[in-house]
């Protein structure tokens, strides 16, 4: 077969993570589909295959508003939608790794282990502490530190996004890929542990032992809450990816500033208790949250150096090319880690 009938294209790693994700997802459910488990049906199946498809759509799509830049005129709609198509390709890893957490709403967190694991980690906390974290700090609750602690709680969703601005604005475009990597391959792991250990927080298995209510001087911190718990999934308890994705994040603020880091300290680090104090975490899973982010930031740091573009190659029938030869030009440029694009290699 001819060279030029090959589709070749360079898949990012961070889209080859959460393609790798949603993939085992899939196969985990059809299996257990197959298997006629009570938690699996035709809707949980499908639900992934959409995930798939904007992955693999979002890469052929940015050849033809980017990839050929080369061919496309001053003036034309290629040119004028480029730039805004770059930001949302550069971004997109923050909606993939939405897509991957609610990937398991309902009862897909028992696609492995069908019942809940919360004895299990009351069992560790008891072992390894002697102690209920969220019970004895009891003693410290008081409405102004409650309200400082769901603070510090809800700013997990404003955490990520200020680093990653603060790094896409001032930095290399290339350390801001790195930190989507690392978000990516903390939560991969993270979810994982969701699957392996479903359990549903001491909020709720604690709740006899609680004397001491969690009120707060302003009615919106309840809202806030309200919403935080709307948005979860049922069973998001071991690792804590709050504890998890922020130090992900408390690290690549140090890797690129230093003034930026020190100033996120003190909510981050409370950021870490709150996940107790409030009663959403077992003081096991934040520390296991806590174990993850290292060898995560490092893994995602490594395999970006060495595969930030991975090229992916996939003949064509020959009677395309013939019958579109345009198809044999897609195969022509590979982007570089930078965007740039070079020939691509026989």
């Amino acid at each position: 077969m001819p060279s030029d009938a090959h589709l070749t294209r360079c898949l990012r790693l961070e889209d080859a993570v959460a393609l790798a994700f949603f993939l085992i997802n899939l196969a985990l459910r059809l299996i257990f589909w197959g298997l006629a488990s009570v938690n699996v049906g035709p809707a949980n199946v499908m639900a992934i295959i959409p995930a798939v498809c904007l992955l693999l759509a979002k890469e052929l799509a940015h050849y033809f508003v980017a990839g050929r830049a080369e061919a496309q005129p001053a003036g034309s709609l290629e040119s004028f939608v480029r730039p805004y198509w770059s930001i949302l390709r550069d971004w997109f890893p923050f909606l993939v790794i939405l897509m991957m957490y609610y990937s398991l709403w309902g009862n897909a967190t028992h696609l492995l282990v069908s019942t809940d694991r919360d004895a299990m980690l009351i069992a560790w906390d008891q072992k390894l502490f002697g102690f209920q974290a969220s019970v004895w700090l009891e003693r410290f609750v008081t409405p102004a530190l409650t309200a400082w602690m769901s603070f510090a709680y809800f700013f997990h969703l404003l955490n990520l996004p200020l680093v990653a601005c603060f790094v896409y604005l001032r930095r290399d475009v290339k350390h801001f890929r790195e930190m989507m990597c690392g978000l990516l391959v903390v939560s991969f792991f993270g979810i994982l542990g969701y699957l392996l250990v479903p359990a549903i927080g001491p909020l709720y298995t604690l709740r006899d032992r609680y004397t001491v209510p969690l009120t707060e001087p302003l009615g919106i911190f309840n809202r806030q809450m309200d919403f935080m718990d709307f948005a979860r999934i049922h069973r998001d308890v071991f690792p804590s990816l709050h504890a998890g994705i922020s130090f992900v994040v408390w690290l690549y603020a140090y890797r690129n500033s230093r003034r930026l880091f020190w100033i996120l300290s003190p909510l981050v680090l409370s950021l870490w208790v709150s996940t107790v104090y409030l009663r959403y975490h077992y003081l096991v899973d934040v520390l296991a949250g806590l174990a993850l982010a290292p060898p995560s930031f490092w893994l995602a740091n490594r395999l970006f150096r060495r595969w930030s573009e991975i090229p992916v190659s996939i003949a064509l029938p020959a009677g395309w090319v013939a019958r579109w030869p345009s198809l044999g030009a897609l195969g022509a440029p590979i982007g570089r880690a930078d965007g740039s694009a070079k020939a691509a290699e026989p």
